[in-house]
């Protein structure tokens, strides 16, 4: 039985529903989340919903694999498919719940953002503002300061008459005589300053609530990182376990698109193997992305250059030079280019390789584009090896490194009469061509059964009267589990 989970449940759905609550049918629609329902609190409910529904299943596996003769037949198989087909539904809905979880909580994120960004500019307006109203009233206080003398000689600074009379009216400004008008120009002054005085301290005020709403604000929303950040930590196990979205970053996204299709085909396959039993081995892939971008303009390039050399050559010369030349051999006595040239032009590369690491042994996979054949080629993991010194177990490393080969790893993996000396590829398998690791910056070579897991060539016509071990034998040569399991026990 699964344990009891410590909190209960905060589904964002109505009635405040968890999974457990949904109808006992298939394809029942969940119902969206309301935006008020959503919080981290009921995040963190699914993701212990997720671990509750994982222990189930782990439950169903080992009854299974516990009573195997039951398992065989048709109600065992009821018994045990309706109950994971159930858990697994479950599992979906409440890994689709938490996700939505997490994009309001980066939208509420985005819009406090927002609204914050809109009070810091309201703050600065007012900072501003008030440092204004303060130099007027510095100014007013230093005239003060100065005391009679300087009130004789400059006299108090007030507005122009026309201002005047535009600020309070016509009929207000009537006067009998001067006197009368500057008193009134005077009371005018006055309460203008004191008008500033109550906007000052108002500003003030409102700049106090402002600077206190910005914390406030402040810790909600380093609160809200923090909670981000430990729902990501959560999430994480959980979206590499199960397929949740399986696409890890955009930088490999980009890696996969731009790989050639046998280098594809290869990843494909060793990444469902990955997945499906889990192991513990990496694929990466590595190597400059910028000559792969470019990889398509460069080949047409190439073709469109060869196409012109080969026009030239065809063409007919009568220059006595150039016979002479040809029946020579060339200005240096050869009649062609050299065999390494030639040879060496046959091994480009794809700019990109997929790299299998698999204990402590780093295998390599490359194309060679000119000749449509991948090739392999197997060494010490650097990082694997530094490890294992950072941990004190330089002995074991050191004896790995001296009972395996590496440069015989793959000869003969899964078939006799495979050690990656003739070219796979019916193209050049007519010609005068053989194979030249040495060409390659690897050394690696392409082995028969490489190409078959590349889609590259496939499985000959079985006879009806080869024996079942031997069917079983030669469909290994284009299994991707096979060939890591062969791996493995070579490294042994």
């Amino acid at each position: 039985m699964p344990a009891k989970r410590a909190s209960t449940p905060t589904s964002p759905v109505k009635a405040h529903r968890t999974s457990h609550d949904v109808p006992e049918r298939y394809a029942a629609e969940s119902p969206a989340p309301d935006p008020e329902d959503v919080t981290p609190e009921s995040c963190d409910a699914q993701f212990e919903l997720i671990q509750e529904i994982t222990q189930e299943l782990r439950a169903l596996q080992a009854s299974l694999e516990a009573d195997r003769a039951r398992a065989m037949d048709q109600e065992g198989v009821e018994e045990y498919s309706v109950p994971s087909i159930r858990a697994f539904t479950k599992l979906r809905g409440a890994q689709t719940r938490a996700l939505m979880g997490l994009e309001y909580l980066k939208r509420e994120t985005a819009r406090r953002n927002v609204e914050r960004d809109a009070n810091r500019v309201r703050v600065a307006t007012i900072a501003y503002e008030l440092a204004h109203c303060q130099a007027e009233v510095r100014a007013q206080e230093k005239f003060d300061e100065c005391g009679e003398d300087l009130m004789k000689n400059y006299g108090i600074e007030l507005i122009d008459e026309k201002a005047f009379v535009k600020a309070v009216g016509r009929e207000a400004a009537k006067s009998v005589d001067a006197r009368e008008l500057t008193l009134k120009r005077l009371q005018h002054e006055l309460e203008l300053r004191r008008a500033k005085v109550q906007e000052r301290d108002a500003l003030k005020r409102e700049l106090e609530d402002v600077k206190k709403e910005e914390q406030e604000l402040s810790k909600i929303w380093d609160a809200a990182k923090e909670q981000m950040k430990q729902v990501s930590r959560t999430l994480e196990p959980i979206r590499r376990k199960f397929d949740l979205p399986n696409t890890t970053t955009e930088a490999l996204d980009a890696r996969v698109k731009l790989l050639t299709m046998p280098l594809y085909v290869l990843y494909t396959q060793l990444l469902y193997v990955k997945e499906a039993r889990e192991e513990d081995f990496t694929i990466g892939i590595f190597g400059r992305v910028e000559d792969a971008e470019n990889w398509d303009a460069r080949e047409r390039a190439r073709l469109e250059d060869d196409a012109e050399v080969n026009a030239k050559s065809e063409t007919p010369t009568t220059n006595r030079r150039h016979q002479k030349r040809g029946r020579f051999g060339g200005r240096f006595g050869r009649s062609g280019p050299t065999q390494a040239t030639t040879s060496s032009s046959m091994y480009d590369e794809f700019p990109l390789r997929v790299e299998l690491v698999i204990d402590g042994c780093s295998i390599q996979f490359t194309h060679l584009t000119r000749l449509n054949v991948v090739i392999a080629a197997a060494n010490d993991n650097e990082a694997m090896k530094r490890q294992r010194s950072a941990k004190g177990s330089a002995k074991s490393a050191t004896q790995k490194s001296t009972t395996v080969d590496f440069d015989t790893l793959l000869v003969d993996l899964l078939s006799p009469n495979d050690a990656g000396e003739d070219s796979p590829n019916a193209a050049t398998g007519g010609e005068d061509f053989k194979y030249d690791p040495s060409c390659t910056p690897s050394g690696g070579r392409p082995y028969k059964w490489l190409q078959k897991l590349c889609g590259l060539s496939f499985l000959p016509p079985i006879p009806a009267d080869v024996s079942e071990s031997d069917v079983k034998t030669l469909a290994k040569t284009a299994r991707a589990a096979d060939i890591v399991d062969a791996i493995r026990e070579r490294l042994v």
